[in-house]
């Protein structure tokens, strides 16, 4: 084991030394070195985020230094309420970082680390397959005695504390309505490869790192611990995955859809209302907001007629909200039509894709600019959201397989 330089980190036993694949995946190619760390995340007031299962898992005491496959802790960027975030240096490639998630493996459920590693790689295939951006890599993931752990892109700051830095708290229309189109990128992404998110919001959308000049204005989508398979594809074919009758909350109350609040199954549009919230919040503030309990904001939320909901917001996205309550668990929903409210606004407000973003400094807007630049995926998306891989809008049909019986 190499000497440890910060001795109040050494763990109390060294026993967890063998490791075993969470997955079994190519691990993707390296990617843009990057260097200094991102700001750490601020934890959130406690009516955004559930309360977890109670737990005592042992904390995870890493050392500056330890070495995971071909990487090595160099410094701590954040602690959370079961894990801790690291970033880490490649051993082999010079000046190549990433960030590496470590969770107790003793968590009430179980890690949630497996789960997002399977996703994280069949959304990695799609990167190299179809050339996707918007995608964070996975490097490796493994198990351990007492943890698991992943390593993947080291990314920049996310939505959430970016727009504390705007004005008032409010970013202005020409930048959300350009994150919003890449946030709905994102989603589509998820949910191409037969899952849905389930907690759509700010904290969970990152920039890429202000140093990786071809990621730095990407928004990337992250932490997959509550998402659900809402299809499979077995042999080249999507089956779909039946609606339970009634199911448990998941997501951030502040951010959920209505549904989720009713108890009903998610589906594709449930992402897609917690990002329509994002964007109001972003715009005007949310009616709800406020509320200091999670009953008192449940019925604010789902008792709100729509125009006072979106009182303020541009009428280009006034339909959205509509349309989606027109929706079910199985729909799938018209991905164009969200990204064509976004362009007309961004038209109307003569909006351009490479405009300085609020959050923005002159010498990284310089930068980006001065950079040789083809356009990114999301500046001409028409075909990409009009590309359905899946083929499901309807509950699966009497005789045809079911999700469950692939799963035996």
């Amino acid at each position: 084991m190499m000497a440890n330089p910060e001795p109040s980190y050494v763990e109390a036993q060294q026993t967890a030394t063998v490791e075993t694949p969470l997955v079994s995946a190519q691990t993707p190619p390296p990617q843009t070195p990057v260097a200094p760390t991102p700001t750490p995340t601020p934890t959130p007031p406690p009516i955004e985020k559930d309360a977890p299962p109670e737990s005592t898992p042992k904390p995870i005491r890493l050392n500056f230094g330890q070495r995971f496959g071909d990487w090595r802790i160099c410094e701590k960027l954040d602690e959370g309420g079961f894990g801790q975030v690291y970033k880490v240096e490649h051993i082999k490639v010079k000046k190549l970082y990433a960030a590496m998630k470590a969770e107790p493996s003793d968590i009430e459920g179980g890690s949630a680390i497996k789960l997002e590693a399977k996703i994280m790689i069949k959304m990695n295939a799609r990167a190299r397959n179809e050339r996707r951006q918007h995608i964070v890599y996975l490097y490796y993931a493994r198990k351990r005695k007492r943890f698991n752990y992943m390593i993947v892109t080291l990314l920049g700051d996310n939505l959430k504390n970016l727009k504390m830095q705007c004005k008032d708290e409010k970013v202005p229309i020409p930048t959300w309505v350009r994150i919003g189109i890449q946030c709905l990128y994102c989603i589509k992404l998820v949910h191409d490869v037969g899952y849905i998110h389930r907690d759509i919001k700010p904290g969970n959308f990152i920039m890429g790192h202000h140093n990786d000049i071809n990621r730095c204005r990407l928004v990337h989508v992250v932490d997959f611990g509550l998402a659900r398979a809402f299809a499979v594809e077995v042999n080249g074919q999507w089956i779909v995955r039946r609606a339970r009758g009634s199911v448990e909350f998941r997501g951030t109350a502040r951010y959920c859809s209505p549904a989720v609040h009713e108890k009903f199954e998610q589906g594709r549009k449930d992402d897609l209302f917690s990002l329509m919230y994002m964007l109001i919040e972003f715009h005007c503030g949310l009616p709800w907001q406020r509320e200091k309990t999670r009953d008192r904001l449940e019925m604010v939320k789902l008792n709100v007629p729509d125009h006072i909901l979106m009182k303020g917001f541009p009428e280009e996205l006034q339909p959205v909200i509509p349309y989606l309550r027109s929706l079910n668990c199985y729909n799938r929903p018209d991905y164009s039509f969200i990204y064509d409210c976004c362009l007309q606004l961004m038209r109307r407000l003569n909006v351009n894709y490479t405009d300085k973003y609020a959050w923005e400094n002159e010498e990284q807007y310089a930068r980006y600019m001065k950079k040789k630049r083809k356009r990114d995926d999301y500046e001409n998306a028409e075909e990409f959201f009009n590309y359905d891989p899946i083929g499901i809008n309807d509950p699966p049909q009497k005789g045809e397989k079911t999700f469950e019986e692939t799963r035996r």
